[in-house]
């Protein structure tokens, strides 16, 4: 095993994920990539929850703020049939471009406290298990550690997670 690719969403079970991403990159003499995917399916209020966001800038973390009061986007029941995992409170790209690189910089940090060297790749955008499964074979990854869930477990629950479609 050479490299393990790690993605990185902000919850609890990414953040053991990357503890043993970085057990195994030290046991086996790995290299680690970090990858975050854009949380587009997430509402203001889920990202709000993400640890440390305020290190991020109060001037995300107010935005945030703002959008979660803002009244939800109204879906007729086709779009919500074709995409039944868009927020009703959708944020911006530059936004969710942010919050993933505050998300980078913390895991790229603590591997490095770790002194377990994490290369942070940019910012990815696209539906989540197929990005990931194309990254991991751009950087010829053999091994995905990731958590099995992410911010949502009620969604997970009845909709699956990004680590059951990860192949």
């Amino acid at each position: 095993m050479k490299t393990i690719l790690v993605p990185i969403d902000g919850s609890k079970a990414a953040e053991r994920a990357l503890e043993v991403a970085l057990d195994l990159a030290a046991q086996r003499k790995a290299q680690v990539k970090l990858l975050h995917v854009l949380l587009r399916d997430k509402e203001p209020e889920e990202l709000l929850r993400l640890p440390n966001l305020l290190l991020a800038g109060r001037d995300l973390t107010d935005e945030l703020k703002r959008l979660a009061q803002r009244p939800p986007k109204e879906r007729s029941a086709a779009e919500m049939m074709a995409d039944p995992g868009a927020p009703n409170r959708p944020v911006s790209a530059a936004i969710l471009h942010r919050i993933g690189a505050h998300l980078l910089k913390n895991a790229s940090a603590h591997a490095a406290k770790r002194h377990i060297p994490a290369e942070a790749l940019d910012v990815a955008d696209g539906p989540v298990a197929p990005t990931i499964t194309a990254t991991a074979l751009a950087v010829h990854a053999e091994t995905i550690v990731m958590g099995s869930r992410g911010l949502r477990l009620i969604e997970a629950l009845g909709f699956g997670s990004a680590s059951l479609e990860v192949c």
